[in-house]
């Protein structure tokens, strides 16, 4: 409900031109959830903050410099014509470089802090990197809009689109092709059967499905311009990615749960 709520709000501001404050809603609106949800639930109780903002500041930090750096070698492209270039650097170089730079923060606390070895610790770290990440870079290529007038002129559909994709829909995508992989990882470690796992929750599978995803929105991000249709695909590849990181949070609690005896009644 408050993640329905947000979206309303966002649509509610960009309708009434003021751009900026949407902006600033649309792109706090899923990490400020996240970490309200982690603390509601009470995940970890020992070092909640410790372990899930070393995540999400290590992502934001890397998103804040790679944006700006990659912005900056687009527009370059750009001003010279050379779109070939711009589309393999905007579609393909790009969603590989930020979707492994993404991966930097959970795999930095796979390899040093083994006791939080469940799936679902992946899983939860991956979502946390993404959504810094995503924070950060979405604040840099909108940061001429946050900076400017307080009421905007400009089509509310536009804008109400492109803070729905570049807040909302790109920050679920990207938490869940990292969170794919993330779990995955840790669930090779935790299951020690080495039996009974799908492919779908595979390293390579979920390797696989988040570059290929990554990749096919960079390009269509790149070569689209109708903000409806462009909307309509990023939506589409948000839900495929959520019943996947859905179908492999049921693999990650069958194998936790194996390892639990049942007690009494």
């Amino acid at each position: 409900w408050a993640l329905i709520a947000g979206g309303a709000a966002v649509l509610l501001l960009a309708s009434l031109h003021l751009f900026a404050p949407a902006t600033i809603a649309a792109t706090f609106l899923l990490p400020v959830l996240y970490l309200l949800y982690l603390y509601e639930v009470e995940v970890y109780e020992d070092e909640p903050w410790l372990l899930v903002a070393a995540t999400m500041v290590t992502g934001a930090v890397l998103g804040y410099f790679f944006t700006g750096f990659a912005g900056d070698a687009v527009s370059r492209l750009d001003l010279t014509g050379d779109r070939e270039n711009a589309f393999v650097l905007a579609g393909v170089a790009i969603p590989i470089v930020a979707q492994a730079l993404m991966l930097t923060g959970p795999l930095f606390l796979y390899l040093f802090r083994p006791r939080y070895r469940e799936p679902l610790d992946g899983l939860t770290f991956g979502a946390a990197s993404a959504l810094g990440f995503t924070l950060t870079s979405s604040l840099v290529a909108f940061w001429p809009l946050i900076g400017g007038p307080l009421v905007a002129q400009g089509a509310p559909l536009d804008w109400s689109l492109r803070l729905l994709r570049a807040g909302i829909l790109v920050s679920l995508v990207n938490a869940s092709t990292t969170a794919l992989v993330t779990a995955a990882v840790w669930l090779q470690r935790y299951d020690r059967r080495r039996i009974g796992l799908p492919w779908t929750t595979s390293i390579l599978a979920t390797l696989v499905a988040a570059t290929v995803a990554q990749v096919i929105l960079g390009m269509l991000g790149f070569v689209l311009s109708d903000l409806v249709i462009a909307t309509a695909i990023q939506l589409g590849a948000t839900i495929a990615l959520l019943l996947y990181v859905r179908l492999v949070i049921h693999q990650a609690l069958l194998v936790e749960g194996a390892d639990h005896e049942i007690g009494p009644d």
